[in-house]
């Protein structure tokens, strides 16, 4: 980041020293107008406000102390090892699986990041997967809350991103965990779902030890309706969390679609991802726009199909698939059929052999938001299939959760997450979402389990989102992002389904990362407020963590705004003087 030099003649000072000061009212509603160094009305208060990253992640990380953290190896003349240790211990407050969000989680922080608005936002994404890898690479473990044991035990059914989550949670805060898993193996969708070329394995394993290491047990072939009722838990349990997933597809509710090459895109996923062998022959047809389509696709590719279509009923715009999945099925020769659906399934010796198609158009918007598709008259054609994989959407398996439920509902709890009196829900059992926003459900229902014994509730965040607009981007250097490397296209589907296709970025890269952040409505010891106060009012603490680093001597503000204008975060605003 780049200083300017008081000594020198630049655009923010010439600025402050010309600027004319709105007309304000006196205390007896007189207007009355500021002059350069009048105190008489406004002084620099020191206000933090919330970054747009930290407002867009659902998994409520505080991202900008992220990057700060590792602002300090120079300011706080720290070790790399030091701050990263310090990193961890940041990100562990509200994400237990950065390996894995840095590799699946299709960055919403990086969509409000304000570097949009010069060169591109912070890869936040990549930065986050690294620390993950490094993080298990060096053994770290997460620091609990408490060291006291509590009597409440929790189970939580599902060991998916949300289960996971809340279990941590309360790990951390001295509860005893026991997670009920009905797959053989943890993870949920993540292992079940996303296959191996996006999520190795060893990654989910890792950081599902991790979270064991902090006392939680996990119980894996265990169904609640099954092997364990409902009920049981309720009685045996202080309280119940139940995040369950939506494992089963949807269908298409197409005439022959019960042949047994055809199925949903859940299922075909779930059978691949568990070992099973799947025979896809050389024409594969996936219906569907969204990532377990492009995940089925993408597979079906490497289990040596000859071509893979895909028939999506609206356009690439409408698709809600994340975008670089889509880039990289299409460099994959995936063909993609937009403003197609399908109408029938063509169907020999028991057996589906073609899908019978229909051209659209797009029309007025649903209550989606997205443009209604219309079919087009006389447009049919049929496209041949060995198998036929329809990827529309997924919902909850129920069992003994069906009791919360009227019909085809989902899971619909209050506010505090709870269904009733000690059973809490979340996850995609009550909102197909990402898996950042199912960390999030799981960290607010260990909240509201933690506040059911103790009353103690999470503070509430009342910050104003910064925007670039409120900042001096003309401050921060120009700094190309970082992007992450990638296995080419014909070497990632030759390599099979375990070969990552993502690499990542290096540890140089990590560390420019942390410092493209602007810290966006926050204090970063930039000194800039310092150096240009005129009368020198403004001073630094010089232990003060970032955050808390600069004073003023109000007795001796002049209120010439000066500080403010050359603020290039936003950190400090001006408010009245009377009672500073």
């Amino acid at each position: 980041m780049s200083q300017l030099d008081p000594k020198e003649s630049n655009p923010i000072l010439d600025f402050a020293l010309n600027y004319e000061y709105p007309p304000y009212k006196d205390q007896t509603g007189t207007d009355k107008v500021v002059a350069f160094g009048d105190a008489s009305h406004k002084c620099p208060i020191y206000v933090e406000q919330r970054p747009p990253c930290n407002d867009a992640c659902p998994a409520g990380n505080d991202i900008r102390a992220w990057l700060t953290t590792v602002q300090q190896i120079e300011t706080k003349k720290l070790s790399k090892e030091e701050v990263y240790r310090m990193l961890w211990n940041e990100v562990s407050k509200t994400q237990p699986l950065p390996a894995v969000c840095g590799r699946v989680c299709p960055n919403p922080c990086e969509g409000g990041c304000n570097r949009n608005e010069k060169d591109g936002s912070v890869s936040i994404n990549a930065f986050e997967r690294w620390l993950g890898d490094y993080a298990i690479l060096n053994g770290f473990d997460h620091e609990k809350l408490t060291d006291n044991v509590r009597p409440e035990t929790i189970a939580v059914v599902g060991s998916g991103p949300a289960g996971l989550s809340c279990a941590f949670q309360l790990a951390r805060r001295g509860y005893k965990v026991t997670i009920f898993e009905a797959f053989k193996e943890t993870g949920g969708m993540l292992r079940y779902g996303i296959p191996p070329y996006r999520l190795p394995r060893n990654i989910i394993d890792a950081e599902v030890a991790a979270i064991e290491r902090m006392g939680v047990e996990i119980r894996c072939s265990t169904v609640i309706g099954k092997d364990i009722s409902l009920d049981e838990l309720k009685e045996k349990y202080d309280a119940v969390y139940l995040a369950i997933g939506a494992h089963k597809g949807i269908r298409l509710g197409l005439e022959g679609e019960d042949a047994p090459n055809v199925m949903t895109g859940a299922e075909f996923l779930n059978r691949v991802h568990s070992g099973e062998k799947v025979d896809v022959g050389d024409q594969v047809v996936v219906i569907g726009g969204g990532d377990t389509a492009i995940d089925a696709a993408r597979v079906s590719l490497r289990l040596g199909a000859d071509k893979v279509t895909i028939l999506y009923r609206r356009t690439r715009n409408e698709m809600p698939a994340i975008d670089p999945e889509i880039e990289e099925a299409l460099e994959e020769n995936v063909d993609i059929q937009f403003l197609t659906a399908p109408i029938g399934i063509v169907s020999e010796n028991g057996r589906a052999v073609a899908v019978k198609c229909q051209r659209m158009e797009l029309g007025e918007p649903d209550k989606s938001g997205r443009r209604r598709p219309v079919a087009i008259e006389g447009s049919e054609f049929e496209v041949p299939c060995s198998i036929l994989i329809p990827s529309i959407s997924q919902e909850p398996e129920w069992l003994d959760a069906e009791r919360y439920i009227s019909g085809r509902d989902w899971l619909k709890p209050k506010k505090d997450w709870s269904l009733e009196d000690g059973v809490f829900a979340g996850g995609d059992a009550v909102n197909l979402g990402l898996v950042c926003g199912a960390i999030g459900d799981g960290r607010k229902a260990a909240e509201s389990i933690h506040a059911k014994f103790t009353g103690e509730f999470p503070p509430l965040e009342e910050k104003k989102v910064i925007k670039a607009k409120d900042m001096s981007l003309e401050y921060y250097e120009d700094a190309e992002r970082s992007e992450r490397g990638h296995l080419a296209p014909e070497v990632r589907v030759k390599d099979g389904l375990e070969t990552e296709i993502d690499q990542g970025i290096t540890e140089e890269q990590f560390i420019k990362e942390a410092h493209r952040c602007m810290s966006c409505g926050l204090c970063f010891d930039c000194r800039q407020c310092v150096s240009f106060c005129p009368h020198g009012t403004i001073k630094r603490y010089k232990d003060n963590p970032v955050g808390e680093v600069m004073y003023t001597k109000y007795s001796e503000c002049e209120g010439c705004h000066l500080c403010q204008l050359i603020c290039p975060c936003g950190y400090i605003q001006m408010g009245g003087a009377e009672g500073l």
